[in-house]
């Protein structure tokens, strides 16, 4: 997930964890169709060092994230 700045606007570049699959788009809810589309039964999981947290879903990872590894 990284920012991107068109037009004095900010975009969130939401990019698909799954290996090989170059998806990206700029919301949650697009990402998570796409997942459960195109990648079934994937499990999600976090690249932090050390943590190995799983789940099924981008919205609980972000959330992971944000309140494990950048609080």
């Amino acid at each position: 997930m990284f920012w991107r700045k068109k037009r004095d606007i900010a975009f969130l570049d939401l990019k698909c964890q799954v290996d090989g699959c170059d998806f990206t788009c700029n919301d949650f809810e697009t990402l998570q169709r796409h997942k459960y589309k195109r990648h079934p039964g994937t499990k999600l999981t976090c690249k932090a060092a050390g943590c190995d947290f799983v789940c099924s879903d981008y919205v609980t990872l972000q959330r992971h994230i944000e309140w494990k590894h950048l609080s």
